[in-house]
């Protein structure tokens, strides 16, 4: 089905829908463990089909016009009421796009934009129905799944339930952001502000763990810090809104150091690196027994930026030229990827400050060519080129964060959200779209923080990656 310049390519049994733009693929959506069938009505811009799915039917229309809309109508069998988990649709970006996810129920987004360049970009809204994220996809994983009712929903013979997903362009991905509910205010707060809502007309609840008050006509949830989901019942239906209170740096810093020294093992180089970070800003205090810890740390056999960066922080603390210039050389061992450049900068600021001017040495290893386009726009950061240079990379990472709309990116891990951060942040403060970029990443590093603030995050990897800078000093 032409849609425009792009076009919509449906499988001949129903089960999937691929959108190809300029002879790309921009998405596929399907269905998990549906059986598929013959149409039943094929147009030059409308296609039906019915599908099997475990207990039920679901009836398709796939239709094109201002929008591509899918509409779903999901049955149980005759004289079975459904009760299992809800069906799942699969969503899968192209290979040059991104999807980002906001929030789950009846005020759902989907986004799948560029991820090397600003746009257009591809949203998802719902008209009718709900969607909610089926769990976090493994970490290799190129698809995300949604289910389409809540869990623990029943649906009994002769009812149905209406999914309708409307799909249009936009500009660029910020213009998603006129989509979302008009009660809904910033997302992420400070550790214990107040978060407040126009809701007093909806029904509110929320975990045991927030307080949940009404005050000049607006709704008021305090939380102590972390993610916690609070459940709106607005007039559409259930909405889940994740609101976040981030953590500072250096209580994350402190509690992953903390308890990376109480496991009573050997340190991996990113655990050492946060150690000795958290060391260095008198966070904690180091005994004989940890000193020794990091003394012993492998941190070479990791072949790792991170491992390289310990090296040059302990040698910075311990006064070793010789241990900074055996990092810098684990360094040019390695390929070229994002890290790279702020390390080798880290080496060259700690060789100054011990009185071995590794400078040749630095500038030789920063004008190697980069592995990948992620990391080249690193290096044309570090170099400081014109703005037009990196802008399309540039605003492709900030699609892969989200740009400044609230929800996350289910495909991106923990280290790589943590890597694409410390991206945003080297753009210079004069390039055009600078002030966009730091709100973008300090979204994101306040996600990555309250990850660690409710444990969800446990490997010391993506914080590290997050304070992975030149001057190696944890940020406020």
């Amino acid at each position: 089905m032409a849609w425009g310049e792009a076009e919509v390519r449906l499988a001949a049994d129903g089960t999937s829908a691929r959108l190809f733009a300029n002879g790309d693929l921009v998405v596929e959506v399907g269905w998990v463990d549906a059986v598929g069938a013959d149409p039943e009505l094929e147009l030059a811009d409308e296609v039906e089909h019915t599908l099997q799915i475990p207990g039920g039917r679901l009836l398709q229309r796939q239709s094109v016009a201002d929008a591509w809309r899918s509409r779903w109508v999901l049955l149980p069998a005759s004289d079975v009421a459904l009760t299992a988990t809800p069906p799942r649709v699969r969503v899968r970006p192209g290979p040059e796009y991104t999807l980002w996810s906001w929030g789950s129920g009846v005020t759902a987004l989907l986004a799948v934009s560029p991820a090397h360049a600003g746009g257009p970009v591809l949203g998802f809204r719902l008209e009718q129905g709900y969607l909610e994220e089926a769990g976090d996809p493994e970490w290799s994983s190129a698809t995300a799944e949604y289910l389409v009712a809540p869990r623990g929903s029943e649906l009994s013979a002769g009812q149905r339930l209406v999914t309708a997903l409307r799909a249009n362009w936009f500009e660029h991905l910020d213009d998603l952001a006129a989509k979302l509910p008009p009660w809904l205010n910033d997302t992420q707060l400070d550790f214990e502000e107040e978060w407040w809502g126009d809701l007093a007309d909806f029904g509110v609840t929320g975990p045991d763990d927030v307080q949940i008050a009404y005050a000049e006509g607006m709704v008021v949830i305090a939380g102590e810090g972390g993610r916690r989901a609070i459940d709106v019942q607005t007039p559409r239906g259930l909405s889940r809104v994740p609101v976040e209170w981030v953590p500072s740096v250096q209580d994350v810093l402190h509690a992953v150091a903390k308890t990376k020294l109480s496991l009573s093992r050997p340190l991996s180089a990113a655990e050492a690196f946060c150690v000795q970070l958290a060391a260095d800003q008198h966070l904690l205090r180091l005994t004989d027994a940890h000193e020794d810890l990091l003394d012993q740390v492998d941190w070479a056999a990791e072949d790792s930026v991170i491992g390289a960066a310990f090296a040059l922080l302990r040698g910075r603390k311990l006064g070793e030229a010789a241990l900074v210039s055996d990092a810098l050389r684990l360094l040019a061992r390695l390929p070229v990827g994002v890290g790279y450049g702020r390390t080798v900068m880290a080496g060259w600021l700690a060789s100054i400050s011990l009185g071995l001017d590794a400078r040749e040495r630095c500038l030789e290893l920063l004008g190697r060519s980069a592995v990948g386009r992620t990391a080249s726009l690193e290096s044309s950061l570090l170099h400081y080129r014109n703005a037009e240079f990196g802008a399309a990379e540039l605003d492709g990472v900030a699609n892969r964060l989200g740009g400044t709309l609230p929800g996350e990116a289910p495909l991106l891990t923990w280290t790589e959200q943590a890597e694409l951060v410390g991206l945003l942040e080297l753009c210079p403060p004069e390039w055009p779209g600078a002030a966009r970029y730091s709100l973008v990443a300090e979204k994101a590093r306040g996600q990555v923080l309250c990850g660690y603030y409710d444990e969800r995050i446990t490997d010391a990897e993506p914080l590290a990656m997050l304070l992975l800078s030149p001057e190696l000093r944890a940020g406020g």
